[in-house]
């Protein structure tokens, strides 16, 4: 009775869909990516439903329709660590994950359309999603601009920076002890400034679809070029890279997913991934981020295997950052499934001439945008390694370009401020894993310089690192510290912006006060109270100004309190004004 009711649904199944579906997007001819409910692992090359719970329930009458077929998994990460991805991810977050151990491929021979065959895997009862591998689609393209490194400069410069140059004078402010791993292709390993990029490459049987080596040169330039005489500097030069190929296998398909699983293998809580993909989400260059995989206008977003592995590495303590997509697309229009904890970044403009004349901290009119997108990078006149149009006397190893654009070389931007501020806080001695994505994306989103409107469409603000800085400093460092047994001394709040209070608490009425003093990062008195100030209350509001009135630039303080047989100092961060 259960075979006759099943081979009439799939005998419905057929019906519905007979006659040769319309490809939504570019695709493998004969490669089909399925998630299927908990419980399908393959068991000597035969999918087996180890849970008993009918997840491959109907399949094998669907598969009728090949001639030959065979399973793949989606990634050579072995069964027992994607496990324990699951479990520590779950443990860390009390949220329960999705066992990306249930993503396979279907490689099949047939006459059958493969959207008509992957629709009709669609409708059974097991399977979350079935849909076409996609053929790789083109990384944004550089326009034709000129500039400098300006993106390193301070959030106060013009155009604004995020201020890199004081990261690297902080401990652990160049990424040092962090790893960034860059997912998709198109890397120089022999490139002279990028003397980490040999060697960094995390999975097999890696090629490059387009032929080209230059745009993966450009993005890992931006984040780990050489510190030395010449060249560019890397944004956190100081960190580990690896590279993970999203076109890759014996037989090479694009494997967004299976990329994101051997990245998360390879990395450690604190680590950041930067996802340089895009989706073409309407089929005529709507590029969105790359989470919307294998969904297409007008369709909502779905549960899909890229955003799966997302939700993996951010339960994991990973911080995924992610390319908006240079489609113009207003994608809070768009019916998101949810929010996968990757940072989602969009392309803003630093000079207000050229073919994109946005202006400083002002969204480029080829990014997408929306409501979801958190942080935003130099969309534009980016310096970085590879593409020959700056420098090519030496040949391509020694390949640079002043024209590295869209949110391509955004992205990397952000992606290399998470990694300054990953190596700041286990250097002022907090552990890697307590500095959360969700706290980290806050910490960049709202200490950032903000965008500039018009043009509309959000895409936030810039990170500016020495307010970030600040920022971590304070949840990660207790501002108060004690004199033995004598004196205490807090400032609040840190960082701070308009207004300080600096308060005294002291052990007994017999301790005398002679006097406060306030010290720049250099050790230079920039202003000071007298023992009338402090003897009146023993609080002190302070409006941040020097001696002479003057507002004191963003930066790290010091607050020295003198008292008859000792004093006691407290550091702080006053933010960028």
């Amino acid at each position: 009775m259960g075979y006759y009711i099943s081979t009439i649904l799939f005998a419905f199944i057929l019906f519905t869909f007979t006659g040769t579906a319309e490809a939504n997007y570019a695709s493998e001819d004969d490669l089909i990516e399925v998630m299927f409910e908990q419980g399908a692992r393959l068991r000597c090359g035969i999918l087996t439903d180890i849970s008993e719970s009918g997840v491959l329930d109907g399949l094998e009458e669907a598969l009728e329709l090949t001639t030959s077929y065979e399973w793949e998994r989606i990634s050579t990460v072995s069964e027992e660590a994607i496990d324990k991805m699951e479990s520590s991810g779950e443990l860390l977050t009390g949220q329960e994950l999705y066992n990306l151990n249930n993503i396979y491929r279907l490689r099949f021979e047939s006459d059958i359309d493969v959207w008509e065959l992957a629709e009709i895997l669609q409708e059974l009862p097991g399977i979350i999603s079935a849909m076409p591998v996609p053929l790789p689609q083109p990384a944004p393209q550089p326009p034709n601009y000129q500039g400098m490194q300006g993106y390193l400069n301070p959030a106060a410069g013009n155009p604004t920076g995020i201020d890199a140059l004081y990261a690297w004078t902080q401990p652990g402010g160049d990424g040092i002890g962090v790893t960034v791993c860059d997912l998709e292709y198109s890397w120089n390993y022999n490139h002279m400034d990028v003397s980490k990029a040999m060697g960094s490459q995390i999975n097999s049987y890696v090629q490059d679809p387009f032929s080209d080596n230059n745009h993966g040169t450009a993005v890992i330039g931006e984040m780990v070029s050489d510190l030395n005489a010449w060249g560019t500097t890397g944004i956190c030069f100081g960190a580990n890279l690896k590279t993970c190929g999203t076109y890759y296998g014996i037989s090479p398909q694009w494997n967004v997913p299976g990329a994101i699983i051997v990245a998360i293998s390879n990395l450690s809580a604190g680590d950041v991934i930067l996802l340089e993909q895009q989706w073409d989400y309407t089929g005529s260059n709507g590029f969105i981020p790359i989470e919307w995989w294998m969904n297409y206008s007008p369709n909502p977003q779905t549960y899909n295997g890229v955003y799966a592995a997302i939700q993996t590495a951010v339960a994991n303590g990973i911080h995924v950052v992610q390319a908006g997509g240079n489609g113009n697309i207003n994608t809070g229009s768009l019916n998101w499934f949810g929010d996968s904890g990757a940072m989602i970044i969009g392309a803003g403009g630093a000079y207000a001439g050229g073919p994109w004349p946005a202006g400083d901290l002002q969204r480029l009119s080829f990014s997408s945008y929306g409501p979801r997108f958190d942080l935003q990078g130099w969309g534009e006149d980016v310096v970085t390694t590879g593409y020959s149009d700056l420098y090519s006397a030496m040949g391509p190893n020694y390949y640079y370009t002043s024209t590295f654009s869209g949110t391509s070389s955004a992205s990397p931007i952000v992606a290399g401020a998470a990694a300054c501020c990953v190596g700041y806080w286990v250097a002022n001695g907090n552990p890697a894993a307590t500095l959360t994505p969700s706290l980290l994306r806050g910490a960049l989103i709202s200490t950032g310089t903000p965008q500039i409107l018009p043009p509309s469409g959000n895409i936030g603000p810039r990170p500016n690192l020495l307010n970030a800085f600040a920022y971590l400093y304070s949840v990660g460092i207790s501002p108060v510290e004690e004199a033995t047994g004598s004196v205490a001394m807090s400032v609040y709040p840190n960082p701070a912006s308009v207004y300080v209070t600096i308060e005294l608490f002291l052990s007994s009425d017999v301790i005398s006060i002679s006097g406060l003093a306030i010290y720049d990062i250099s050790g230079r008195q920039v202003a000071n109270f007298s023992n009338s100030d402090l003897l009146s209350g023993k609080e002190i509001l302070w409006d941040c100004r020097d001696c002479s009135g003057s507002k004191l630039p963003g930066g790290l303080y010091t607050a020295t309190g003198i008292f008859d047989s000792g004093s006691v100092t407290v550091p702080f961060v006053i933010l960028s004004r």
